[in-house]
């Protein structure tokens, strides 16, 4: 079983995958990220996600892409939070030998990006909402899911 020790989220070491989403000097910043797709026909949409928090042991039993553009995450209501990437390997699939987890919180949203793979929405602590911003194709091709051989285990 692959196992990962989530961090504190960090700007540089989430690059590849990820966009931060805040302001460093407290002044208004465009986040252009946030809107990127490509040209599938479609719309933007904002759905408010529920997560209830996860019990027991903490594992990832599968990972996500979205081909059609990038997906952000805003916390209305949450406290910790994890985020997990994994680059692509040749043919596609996760790279699970390079998969990375971080620790979020409450003040941490983030854009990732276009068809990089990552676990699905995962709450700690608390039910949480969660503001969530996509580009949604008409053919409704917006998700390739992938189940994974084995679970992979989160140690915080």
């Amino acid at each position: 079983m692959t196992r990962l020790h989530a961090v504190p989220i960090d700007a540089a070491a989430l690059a590849p995958y990820a966009t931060i989403i805040a302001s460093s000097d407290g002044k208004p910043r465009a986040v252009a990220e946030v809107m990127g797709h490509d040209n599938a026909p479609g719309a933007h949409a904002f759905t408010i996600l529920c997560p209830q928090p996860v019990s027991g042991a903490l594992t990832i039993a599968a990972l996500e892409r979205h081909a059609h553009s990038t997906q952000s995450f805003v916390p209305i209501r949450a406290s910790r939070w994890l985020i997990v990437v994994a680059p692509k390997t040749v043919n596609g699939d996760p790279d699970l030998d390079r998969a990375l987890a971080f620790l979020a919180g409450p003040e941490d949203a983030i854009c990732i990006g276009r068809d990089v793979w990552h676990a699905g929405l995962t709450v700690l602590d608390q039910p949480a909402q969660f503001g969530m911003i996509m580009w949604k194709t008409e053919a409704g091709d917006d998700g390739v899911l992938f189940q994974l051989p084995e679970a992979i285990e989160i140690a915080l």
